[in-house]
């Protein structure tokens, strides 16, 4: 029985990302081998929004919040995060990386970045734009219907 071509696609993405972590796994050892996939994650989001909240994260990672909270103090205690009080609300935490996880978060992005071209070396950049649109697409509708 052949399957709905909408099936398929989320079975390709699932195959692709699969790929994608399995690669960034073994490639993240050499970059520093004590990094977990979960703190790859927290640090590549809030590298990319500095000053997002702990609430936040927990929504954008859809993690439990106290073991947010346990990998958060973590990745300060290996000074690669700062968290300090929003100048509107003293009780909400903001999280930034400290220096060193700016250079860290350097080197994984470019790392990621190189993933990524290599997995998708094959597919030209105008095919990858036209991927891009259509799966952005796709999650603007979903989270439309989500909310509706």
């Amino acid at each position: 029985m052949n399957s709905p071509i909408s099936i398929e696609v989320f079975e390709v993405l699932h195959d692709l990302l699969h790929l994608f972590r399995a690669r960034l796994r073994k490639s993240m050892e050499a970059i520093h081998p004590e990094l977990t996939f979960n703190e790859v994650r927290i640090l590549m989001h809030t590298g990319r929004h500095p000053g997002l909240t702990q609430k936040e994260l927990v929504e954008h990672s859809h993690t439990d919040k106290a073991q947010m909270a346990r990998t958060l103090a973590q990745l300060q205690d290996k000074g690669w995060l700062e968290r300090s009080a929003s100048a509107s609300d003293k009780r909400v935490r903001c999280l930034q990386l400290s220096a060193q996880g700016q250079a860290l978060y350097a080197r994984l992005r470019r790392l990621r970045e190189a993933l990524a071209a290599e997995l998708l070396q094959d597919c030209p950049q105008p095919l990858q734009a036209q991927l891009l649109a259509l799966l952005e697409q796709a999650r603007d509708s979903a989270r439309r219907q989500d909310h509706a």
